[in-house]
């Protein structure tokens, strides 16, 4: 890949998309976000063509796009289907993706990844100690979800949902997700279920986002408390179980919720500690923040698209 060549890195978010055109070092050169919230899917797209757009003119030798995206996700199609995204289904983004350089006279290769994965792909190319190690990379924002390494690689499954663990369920009599499955982690911990969850355990104060729930709980409104204690013990205890499968112990958080809110952030902690006890395998538990915050999906994205050339 020479100097002249560049990527594009695509990270597909519940509450934005972000596009970012990168060196074949995987150095940010330019990016773009975009509000993906409540917004049709025909809308989406035409911002989407616009930046893919904006950055072939930048740069036109794109080479190589990757993508990082909610899932649940189609590896062969490089079709969306994100849970947050109600007009995402099967969403053809590879296909617009290719047209859209096509019109600009790029024809690039293209692959595609959850966004988690992408985060931990970030994550391990910043820390060489993942290089000989396994950890579980687990991501609290507005939807829930994971990522296993091992030894320096990420495990994407059969079909690239590995780590989908955000729709494993924790009660077996739950409510039902809006994704259709029972008592699913994310209908506890997702940062927007949790505004939900709020108004249910009685949070009087209007709310729109969980900035102002955690807003809310720290200034001591208990119930607000109370709902962000009780997404902090799901996820705890989903991460447990994950642990527990894989035989792990070193646990890497991110995600707007966890990044943001000391709450549940102390509460995720405490909880893990407490749940693993019985399980002596697991004593030698450690857990620490990410060392890249929003931006990490979008790099790893990159480093996808990087690896498919130097692959290929």
């Amino acid at each position: 890949m020479s100097s002249s060549q560049y990527l594009i890195g695509i990270d597909v978010g519940g509450t934005k998309i972000t596009i970012g055109l990168y060196s074949p070092t995987c150095e940010l050169q330019q990016n773009y976000r975009i509000d993906s919230g409540n917004r049709s899917a025909a809308d989406i797209e035409f911002d989407i063509r616009n930046a893919i757009s904006e950055l072939a003119k930048i740069q036109s030798s794109i080479v190589s796009v990757g993508i990082s995206s909610a899932g649940p996700i189609d590896l062969q199609r490089i079709e969306i289907s994100p849970v947050n995204i109600p007009g995402f289904r099967k969403f053809p983004l590879g296909a617009i993706v290719l047209d859209q350089l096509a019109r600009n006279e790029s024809k690039p290769k293209i692959a595609i990844q959850g966004d988690i994965i992408g985060m931990a792909r970030a994550e391990i190319s910043l820390d060489s100690t993942l290089q000989t190690s396994s950890a579980f990379l687990v991501n609290a924002g507005t939807g829930i979800g994971g990522a296993l390494i091992a030894n320096g690689k990420v495990l994407t499954g059969d079909t690239g949902n590995s780590g989908y663990f955000g729709h494993a369920s924790v009660t077996f009599d739950g409510p039902t997700c809006k994704c259709g499955a029972i008592g699913c982690v994310e209908f506890y911990a997702g940062g927007s279920a949790m505004v939900s969850r709020a108004i249910e355990n009685g949070v009087t104060q209007p709310i729109t986002d969980f900035a102002e729930l955690n807003s809310l709980a720290e200034s001591g409104d208990q119930a607000a408390r109370r709902t962000i204690e009780i997404g902090a013990s799901a996820i705890a205890q989903a991460t447990v179980n994950v642990m527990l499968i894989n035989d792990l112990s070193k646990i890497i958080c991110t995600g707007g919720v966890a990044l943001s809110s000391e709450i549940f952030y102390q509460k995720f902690i405490s909880d893990l500690a407490l749940r693993v006890r019985p399980h002596a395998f697991l004593a030698n538990l450690t857990v620490r923040k990410a060392l890249l915050n929003s931006s990490s999906a979008e790099l790893g994205a990159a480093l996808l698209a990087r690896e498919v050339v130097f692959s290929s």
